[in-house]
């Protein structure tokens, strides 16, 4: 199945709606606003989002003691160059 973004004017929203509803291969319609397509303004809100659609996924789970894992990617932070 395939998923298309059609972006409408939203005085021409319903007839479209009209148009897709009839054809028979169509399964779901759903709308969405642009406020909804636009990426977070902020650093912060950008970060925000990251966080959040991490949780849950139980990320770094491998890791048994955090401070010596970061203390091995420090490492090469000491080196004399």
């Amino acid at each position: 199945m395939t998923t298309l973004i059609v972006k409408v004017d939203d005085n021409r929203t319903e007839s479209l709606r009209k148009i897709l509803n009839e054809i028979p291969y169509v399964h779901s319609i759903e709308q969405e606003n642009d406020a909804q397509l636009m990426e977070p303004l902020t650093q912060y809100e950008r970060i925000k989002k990251i966080v959040d659609a991490a949780k849950g996924k139980d990320l770094f789970v491998d890791i048994k003691d955090p401070v010596e894992w970061q203390r091995e990617i420090r490492k090469e932070w000491d080196r004399d160059f």
